[in-house]
């Protein structure tokens, strides 16, 4: 059953997206995150379970699938 976006109103598509969140002083990437995405404008929804679930690997200390690196660009230096 879809969804109506509650952004722009079009329809929402479950799939399975990357999630990128910042946590502290580190950015965690998730991987093949169930979620309603909206193809019009981009509105992810996430359902509680989900949420919980992303939540519960932040609080753990449990080891990650991999580790990648990323760039930092600082905007107050440019």
């Amino acid at each position: 059953m879809s969804r109506e976006c509650p952004v722009c109103h079009h329809t929402m598509e479950a799939g399975q997206i990357r999630h990128v969140q910042a946590w502290h002083d580190r950015v965690v990437v998730f991987e093949n995150v169930p979620a309603e995405v909206c193809a019009h404008c981009g509105e992810v929804l996430f359902t509680g379970a989900v949420v919980d679930k992303l939540n519960s690997l932040l609080w753990s200390t449990t080891p990650a699938t991999r580790t990648i690196e990323a760039p930092v660009y600082d905007l107050s230096a440019a």
